[in-house]
């Protein structure tokens, strides 16, 4: 539109307002309410217009959060309606009301301009990121502070952009953003705590679809990873392992608790197709339907500790079974399916099970004569899950040295690391999570990107993509243009605002989380087999965790006898000094076969797991064609067996005397090894005498084993120095070769 203004203050319309009233003059032609003549005197008349003298600030806010709000209270009775309103709408339209909201524009309006900056930045990276969006609130009062709902709401041109879309009550997917509530039902139903284990068996493939972690390099496994940090480090196969453990039912009226209020199965939050809307354990991985200001309150009473503090929603609880489908009913439940979407979109009707507060907007109504129509008191505050699990769940999105993996700690908003902090360099208190929206057809695609996250003072979330769901580029190959983008934008929107809190006399120094920490958790001595980096692992392994003092914990870990001569299950085969009870690493109950895997492939984890096979008597290492003081010449050809439940190495070694102080390795390899060559002895290079050979093998269950026989060394002829059997570890003058039949 043209921004000329004429001497009369008035503007002249062009552009696409111009366009639309012409079409409306034609249409009026079509239906006989106007001649050409006259439609064309009309056209060719300028269009002049006063500019609005108080522009509207933040309109989505007050068209999707505040007129919604003032709806739902007309129909409840906080508000009278007017005389002669046909409903609330009109009554709400037609009241000349004064209200009062929540919203701070001054903060709005800054995070608008960073996200206009960090678009662009994010674009002259390449992240083909061309909107965002943010959304703070004020965990204590469950107020909403700061609502941008996109990049820039004059921007309509480029539908990339859609200015007039609100991308903060749009439906889409959080990616990673949303394991917090997975892992919070982990902790909360099954009773675990941040160092409870998952077998991190990537890649995970479950019905033709592989979930593997977003790691480079190696080690691509921690093996047996704790929960710390696999939330901590993002990782895929341990957030699909929790909500298939803890059940995805139990996962989405978790999160339900928590403030979402999209998620249900066969229910599909734009109305298109509910019978089409599945959840399955992916749902952890970002497969879940939501809205992010939803996910800003949940944010918000994880910060409270589980306690929701909001305004009662007013809304009609709907039956799911009422419910209609815009692509699959017709005619008047085509219709009743376009309303029911509406209204649910504006929040006026509600799915069962789901939050009973809503965030406050709303402060103060005045009717049009000044009279206070109504005035927000104290909000209520819900305990909508047990503050101990929130605890844990907090205990490791507040630490920086749980994402170890990835990020690890910052130490400015200028990195990439996820902490946050003021301008006068002040770390600020916060618990993170990132998130990664991926595409229709391929994991490796992304269509949008989150972060997360919360203070005392602040729960807020971030979105960076397209309105018309464009992939955007991210992952290794665009040097995760998009993601990081995103990250710096909250590590910088973050500590603004705290800034400016602080500038408001809001306090001197951010507040921790100490004071909120519920009497039934403590930092205990925890029995765990995990071997994140720096753990050793094993079932006897003692570290300090965060646990629920009210909750008796299992052990990851289970006791069985064996046959301490091979470390196989006893049997009746196995005497009663031959008897051991050990305790195993227990597989887990999803692909239990990746994890016998992966014990065979980490061999370096002390990852101990019960044996299958019962024992058949039989010693697990054997030297067959030596014995004690057998006397020996020339070159022989040491045959054995290597016969142990979990075997990691083994090694064959001679050294000089009966008692030998030092050792010389003659074979020796990794696989089990069955009444064949084990090694060579070259007596020509041994003086004569006395030698012990030993026999020693590595094994998960049984540890070090040993067996020695003593010999006596006689120089014969020299004779060439024969090869190893295959899999062998060879030695000097050994040639790899197939294995010998015995």
């Amino acid at each position: 539109e043209s921004c000329i203004i004429d001497a009369d203050g008035r503007t002249t319309i062009t552009g696409p307002a111009k366009q639309r009233q012409e079409d409306v003059l034609d249409l009026m032609v079509t239906h006989n309410r106007a001649t050409r003549a006259e439609v064309e005197a009309a056209k060719a008349e300028p269009l002049k217009v006063y500019a609005a003298s108080n522009p509207i600030k933040s309109a989505a806010f007050i068209d999707n959060q505040v007129e919604p709000r003032l709806v739902r209270m007309c129909e409840a009775g906080v508000l009278p309606r007017i005389e002669g309103a046909t409903d609330c709408v009109a009554s709400v339209h037609a009241a000349g009301y004064k209200v009062t909201t929540t919203l701070d524009w001054q903060a709005t309006d800054w995070a608008q301009q960073m996200l206009r900056g960090y678009v662009s930045t994010g674009l002259e990276a390449g992240c083909e990121c061309y909107n965002a969006a943010v959304v703070t609130i004020e965990p204590t009062t469950g107020q909403v502070i700061v609502y941008a709902p996109n990049r820039d709401p004059t921007y309509v041109s480029d539908r990339r952009v859609a200015g007039d879309i609100d991308q903060l009550t749009e439906i889409n997917q959080p990616g990673s953003s949303f394991k917090p509530a997975v892992y919070l039902t982990w902790f909360d139903q099954l009773g675990k705590a941040p160092m409870s284990i998952f077998w991190d068996t990537s890649p995970l493939t479950v019905a033709g679809t592989a979930i593997t972690n977003p790691r480079s390099g190696d080690p691509k496994s921690e093996g047996l990873i704790s929960a710390r940090a696999a939330l901590g480090g993002s990782q895929n196969v341990g957030a699909f392992r929790a909500a298939y453990e803890a059940g995805v039912d139990n996962v989405i009226e978790m999160a339900k608790k928590l403030g979402i209020t999209t998620l249900e199965q066969n229910f599909d939050p734009t109305f298109r197709s509910h019978p089409d809307v599945s959840y399955g354990a992916s749902i952890a991985t970002g497969g879940a339907n939501i809205r992010a200001i939803d996910m800003a309150y949940m944010n918000a009473t994880i910060a409270n500790m589980g306690v929701m503090v909001g305004v009662p929603h007013l809304a009609r609880v709907v039956e799911l079974k009422s419910l209609r489908s815009t692509a699959l009913d017709e005619g008047e439940a085509y219709d009743l399916a376009r309303k029911q979407a509406l209204d649910f979109a504006r929040g006026h009707i509600r799915i069962p099970g789901t939050r009973e507060l809503d965030p406050v907007v709303v402060l103060q109504v005045k009717g049009p004569n000044g009279e206070v129509l109504f005035t927000q008191g104290e909000p209520e505050r819900k305990e909508v899950v047990n503050p101990g699990s929130v605890w844990l769940l907090h205990s490791i999105m507040s630490d920086c040295t749980a994402r170890f993996i990835i990020w690890g700690c910052g130490g400015s908003n200028n990195d990439l690391a996820l902490d946050s902090f003021m301008d006068n360099g002040a770390r600020i208190p916060t618990g993170v999570k990132t998130g990664t929206q991926q595409g229709p057809k391929s994991a490796a695609d992304t269509l949008a990107t989150w972060m997360n996250g919360y203070s005392r003072y602040a729960a807020t979330a971030v979105w960076f993509g397209n309105a018309t769901k464009e992939l955007v580029r991210d992952g290794p190959g665009a040097n995760y243009a998009a993601a990081n983008t995103t990250v710096r934008f909250f590590k910088n929107w973050t500590g603004w605002y705290h800034s400016y809190l602080r500038d408001k006399g809001v306090f001197e120094t951010p507040a921790g989380f100490d004071s909120l920490r519920p009497k039934n958790v403590a930092q205990q001595q925890f029995s765990t087999p995990a071997t994140d980096r720096g753990l050793s692992g094993g079932c006897d392994q003692k570290v300090v965790s965060w646990v629920r003092t009210d909750v008796t914990y299992g052990s990851d870990c289970e006791e069985k006898e064996i046959d301490t001569r091979n470390g196989l299950l006893a049997s009746d085969q196995t005497p009663a000094q031959f008897r051991e009870k050990r305790k195993f690493v227990k597989l887990p109950s999803l692909k239990p076969e990746l994890a016998t895997e992966l014990v065979k492939e980490m061999k370096e984890k002390n990852i101990p797991i019960a044996p299958t096979e019962k024992s058949t008597g039989q010693t697990a290492l054997a030297i067959s064609n030596l014995t004690n003081g057998k006397t020996v010449s020339g070159v022989v050809q040491v045959v054995g067996s290597v016969q142990t439940s979990q075997l990691k190495s083994w090694k064959l070694e001679i050294g000089a005397g009966s008692n030998p102080s030092e050792w010389k390795q003659i074979g020796g390899g990794n696989n089990p090894v069955s009444n064949a060559i084990i090694g060579v002895i070259d007596t020509n290079s041994l003086q004569n005498g006395v030698y012990t050979v030993r026999l020693t093998a590595e094994d998960a269950i049984l540890k070090t084993l040993k067996i020695s026989v003593t010999i006596n060394v006689k120089k014969g002829p020299a004779t060439p120095s024969p090869t190893t059997q295959s899999g062998g570890i060879p030695w000097p003058g050994w040639t790899p070769s197939a294995t010998p039949e015995p």
